[in-house]
C-alpha cells in the first residue's frame, strides 16, 4: 500500500474504540458560544504558530531515548484498536455507515449509535489488507509511575463515579491488559502504525505521555494554514504551558 504523506501524524489515548463511547448533548446556544471561542482563541494561535516539526522517526526516537521505551508484542485487542482506528479514520470509504442526522437530538442520536455498524464491520475487517506495518513500545514501571502521577494531578478533583470506573475496567479487559489487582498497574505501551504514521498511547499515563509528545513533535506550516487537528492540539497545549494566550 502506498503511504500516505498527506496526513499528520496522530498523537492520542485509545480509548474510543475499545469501550463503551458517552454521548454528551448541549443546547445549540452553547455549542455556538463554544464555537465562537475555539475560533477566536484559534485564529489567534495561527498568528503566533511557526513551523517546527519533526518526523515520524525522530518522535519514535525521542519516545525511546527521552522515555526508555522498550520494543514489545501487542496483543490481540491492541492489535485490533489500531486497525479499527485506522480503518475507520484513513479509510472510511472501506466500511458503511449511516450519515449523522444534522444537528441531532440526543433521542437521534442514540438511535444513530443503535444501528451504525461500522465498527463492527472494521473488527471483521482483515488487518492484511490493509498493509499495516504495527510496533509496540512499552514505557519502564518506573517512569510509567511517574507519567500516571502527572496525570493524576491534572485530573479534576471529582474522582470518577463507580459507573465509569467499572467502564473502564471493561476496556481494559477487551484490550487484554487487565490483570489481577496484586499483579499490579497495566503496562503503559505506546502503539506504533508506520505505514499510517499512527501513534496511540494505552494505559493509565497515557495522557501526559501524549502531550510530551505532541508539544516535541510540533507542527507544520500546512497543519498552521489549515487548522489540522495536530494543529489544533498543539495550539492548546500552547496553551496549557502559558505560552499562547
Amino acid at each position: 500500500m502506498k503511504k500516505r504523506t498527506s496526513h499528520a501524524a496522530s498523537v492520542g489515548v485509545i480509548g474510543g474504540t475499545d469501550g463503551p463511547t458517552a454521548i454528551f448533548t448541549v443546547s445549540s446556544k452553547e455549542m455556538e458560544k463554544r464555537r465562537s471561542e475555539q475560533e477566536a482563541f484559534l485564529n489567534r494561535a495561527q498568528k503566533l504558530a511557526e513551523p517546527c516539526a519533526k518526523s515520524f522517526d525522530e518522535t519514535i526516537r525521542y519516545l525511546c531515548a527521552i522515555y526508555g521505551a522498550q520494543p514489545c508484542d501487542l496483543s490481540r485487542g491492541q492489535r485490533q484498536s489500531v486497525k479499527v482506528n485506522i480503518l475507520l479514520n484513513e479509510h472510511p470509504e472501506l466500511v458503511h455507515r449511516q450519515p449523522i442526522p444534522e444537528n441531532p437530538t440526543e433521542t437521534q442520536m442514540r438511535e444513530w449509535c443503535r444501528q451504525d455498524t461500522s465498527f463492527d464491520q472494521a473488527l471483521a475487517f482483515p488487518e492484511e489488507r490493509l498493509g499495516l506495518q504495527m510496533e509496540g513500545y512499552r514505557i519502564p514501571e518506573e517512569i510509567a509511575r511517574t507519567l500516571r502521577e502527572k496525570e493524576r494531578k491534572n485530573e479534576p478533583s471529582a474522582r470518577k463515579n463507580p459507573l465509569a470506573h467499572m467502564l473502564e475496567r471493561w476496556a481494559e479487559w477487551w484490550r487484554g491488559n487487565l490483570t489481577q489487582e496484586d499483579e499490579g498497574p497495566e503496562p503503559l505501551v505506546v502503539l506504533v502504525e508506520r505505514t499510517h504514521e499512527y501513534l496511540a498511547i494505552d494505559g493509565k499515563g497515557g495522557g501526559a505521555l501524549s502531550d510530551a509528545l505532541g508539544r516535541y513533535q510540533g507542527i507544520r506550516e500546512e497543519d498552521i494554514r489549515d487548522k489540522t487537528p495536530r494543529f489544533i492540539a498543539y495550539a492548546y497545549l500552547m496553551e496549557q504551558d502559558g505560552i499562547w494566550k
